[in-house]
């Protein structure tokens, strides 16, 4: 074989090659897509399936862990849709530990109102997320309080809330709930 002809050989390699790497970097770029927040609230809100829905939920409460930069305010209020209108318990529970993760306490008041919820594993992760972002412990006996008990729990984090805006911070030692002490 010629020069002239190794030399096209080489090219032709070189070109296949090239043809493969940008072929096979397209099809990840289409297959890794970046997900915005709001991308992720509307699956979790509107997927196709629960487990679709979940999936979703739980990857939109893993952004909430990574440092939030200056859009961060996307991420919560991508969270809070997702709590307020999230299907089921699974999605709706997984917007409230995203939310926990965030540590903004302006959330606490849709996570106040999250403890009253029927299911209880929305309100055991809302009262979680509550006593994280108050610095208080909760100590409930029962797994699920009933609807009363939910109530007057609520109530009192929301005195607790209300204390963070009063003239200096008041820490809780014992309050009587039914069930347990907190």
């Amino acid at each position: 074989m010629s020069t002239f002809g190794n030399t096209r050989f080489l090219l032709g390699v070189i070109a296949a090659t090239a043809l493969v790497v940008l072929g096979i970097s397209a099809a990840l770029r289409s297959r890794v897509s970046v997900e915005t927040p709001a991308d992720l609230a509307r699956q979790a809100i509107t997927g196709s399936s629960p487990k679709d829905q979940a999936q979703a939920a739980t990857r939109l409460a893993a952004l909430a862990a990574q440092p939030l930069p200056d859009g961060s305010g996307d991420v919560i209020a991508s969270l809070q849709d997702t709590l307020v209108n999230g299907r089921t318990s699974e999605v709706r529970a997984a917007a409230i530990v995203g939310l926990a993760r965030t540590a903004d306490r302006s959330v606490l008041p849709l996570l106040v109102e999250a403890i009253e919820d029927d299911d209880p594993l929305v309100s055991g992760r809302a009262v979680a997320a509550v006593q994280h972002l108050l610095g208080v412990r909760y100590e409930v006996a029962e797994q699920s309080l009933d609807r009363e008990d939910r109530r007057r729990l609520a109530g009192m984090a929301r005195s607790d809330m209300a204390a963070l805006d009063g003239p200096g911070r008041v820490w809780w030692e014992a309050h009587t709930v039914p069930g347990g002490t907190w």
